[in-house]
């Protein structure tokens, strides 16, 4: 039994996945889905769908002729399917499925690795030492018989489809066995299931070179991302190059559709923007500045306005905001604002289950996370509450929500009770809280009870009267009085009926109906 679904988040895509006018965020947790829509209010969930299998690729693709994207998705044993989503019944349908295992073969040192042709002919993926698997796409999306290639090159680091090629051209990134790093292309040919040379390849790079990325066309060519350089390789331009401050690069995500810039994070929490400069045919240059601190990422996407999501293995995944000028004098490097943090509990290097209030209920510790993520969790069983606002007001004695009509599905007005006191607040047109005044309530006495009756009627309860008001006008209808020289001192009430206890011990039953008490 699942106690508690996977957190930490493996990759994350940006598309047009429920419709062709909204943007989704797809992030895929170990065995779990979500289709995420970015609101005013933050990412809005729309499905979770659980999977039998740990998801090692996800990628979007999107059949011609379409407006939506499809999703293709690989598990860790070496099965894959492709869903699309069915806005009128708000679920997925399967378009395609199968398995991809080979009898023989070396499992990738690396990892799996899955990537698409960025025009949709073709699927690649790298699951064994020295092959490529290949599954052509036709025009209306469906998935033809895939086949091995061979590579020479055995230990590979990166792939990618390279964008604005005539054949599917594949660009890798690769360890010799001296332990130097390089790129080399290959073009897919469909027809006769074999690899052709590439138009370029690219010796002696950053030896600790780990990130490959397809640069859109017009421009073209793919970025190589280093420890201490980061290049730009082409087969019809000149290579440049930018240098940075030492480090270890974890993920990346592109800006803007013609790839003038992109997102890079580092295993330190670092977030860099990558700038290409260039006049729309070749590239001027590169240039790196640091833009903030964010969880260390395993995968970053950008969404629109500014909403970058950051998901992480190794601490809390966050959804920020970029700032064209910094937070905070103080801080000049910082543009990079924390909108909401979403908990993971991974990876837990250890736990113990202790008792920590003597109740007999057991909660578990765990030591989660890693480097400057790190932290100690307490997880327990129980509702989870998340705050959405907060309002300071110091000698409140009862609070009660109200409907406009009895039939509404939503409250309305907020009933505040101090000593000698009783406020209403009610959702203006901007649902902001203002205050507001019902005539047939007593404003100045402390209430005992107040809530919504049958027959659109709200009922107040003080120590002096029980009072019926009208739901809509909030004129006063009835009321009804204890008898001289005792006090209402606690209630009770329903829809239909409202039962006060007044000093010396006596019970009274009311009942409601239209217009009167």
């Amino acid at each position: 039994v699942t106690a508690h679904k996977p957190t930490a988040v493996v990759k994350s895509v940006v598309g047009n996945f429920t419709s062709a006018n909204e943007t989704n965020l797809i992030i895929a947790k170990s065995t779990r889905i979500e289709v995420h829509t970015l609101s005013a209010d933050g990412l809005q969930s729309v499905l979770d769908m659980p999977l039998y299998g740990r998801v090692t690729g996800m990628e979007l693709f999107r059949p011609k002729g379409s407006s939506r994207d499809r999703l293709f998705v690989l598990v860790e044993k070496l099965k894959f399917f492709v869903i699309e989503y069915d806005s009128a019944t708000g679920t997925v349908v399967t378009r395609a499925k199968g398995d991809v295992r080979d009898a023989i073969g070396n499992p990738a040192d690396n990892g799996q690795l899955a990537f698409i042709d960025p025009e949709g002919r073709a699927v690649g993926l790298h699951l064994y030492d020295g092959m490529l698997k290949v599954i052509p796409i036709d025009d209306q999306g469906s998935f033809g018989e895939a086949f091995n290639v061979r590579l020479e090159e055995l230990s590979v680091v990166s792939m990618v489809f390279l964008e604005g090629c005539a054949r599917p051209t594949v660009a890798l990134l690769y360890e010799d066995a001296k332990h130097a790093r390089s790129v080399k292309t290959y073009e897919v040919v469909v027809r006769e299931k074999e690899l052709a040379e590439g138009p370029w390849s690219q010796q002696h790079l950053d030896p600790g070179a780990c990130l490959l990325f397809a640069v859109p066309a017009p421009l073209g060519g793919a970025i190589v991302v280093g420890e201490s350089t980061i290049s730009y390789l082409s087969g019809t331009h000149p290579p440049r190059a930018a240098a940075i401050k030492a480090t270890i690069m974890k993920a990346y995500g592109r800006i803007d559709e013609d790839g003038s810039r992109y997102l890079l994070g580092d295993y330190l929490g670092n977030l860099y923007l990558l700038v290409v400069a260039h006049d729309g045919q070749r590239v001027a240059g590169l240039k790196v500045e640091i833009v903030g601190h964010t969880s260390v990422p395993s995968s970053l996407s950008y969404l629109d306005n500014g909403f970058v999501f950051v998901g992480s293995r190794q601490g809390d995944s966050q959804l920020v905001r970029l700032h064209a000028e910094p937070l905070t004098p103080t801080d000049p490097n910082n543009y990079v604002e924390v909108l909401e943090s979403y908990v993971n509990l991974g990876p837990i290097v250890d736990f113990t289950v202790v008792d920590l209030e003597r109740q007999g209920q057991g909660q578990v510790v765990t030591c989660s996370g890693a480097m400057g993520d790190g932290s100690v969790r307490v997880i327990r069983n129980g509702i989870g509450i998340n705050e959405q606002a907060t309002v300071e007001l110091p000698g409140i004695k009862g609070v009660w929500s109200l409907r406009q009509s009895w039939m509404d599905a939503y409250d309305r007005h907020l009933v505040l009770t101090f000593v000698g006191e009783t406020r209403v607040l009610a959702l203006n047109e901007d649902d902001e809280l203002d205050e507001a005044e019902v005539p047939g309530f007593d404003a100045g006495a402390q209430t005992l009870y107040c809530g919504n009756t049958q027959y659109d009627q709200l009922v107040q309860v003080t120590s002096t009267s029980v009072r019926l008001v009208h739901a809509t006008s909030h004129q006063l209808l009835g009321s009804w009085q204890p008898p001289a020289g005792s006090n209402i001192i606690n209630a009770a009430g329903a829809p239909s009926q409202v039962v006060v206890a007044t000093s010396g011990g006596h019970l009274v039953y009311l009942e409601v109906v239209e217009g009167q008490g």
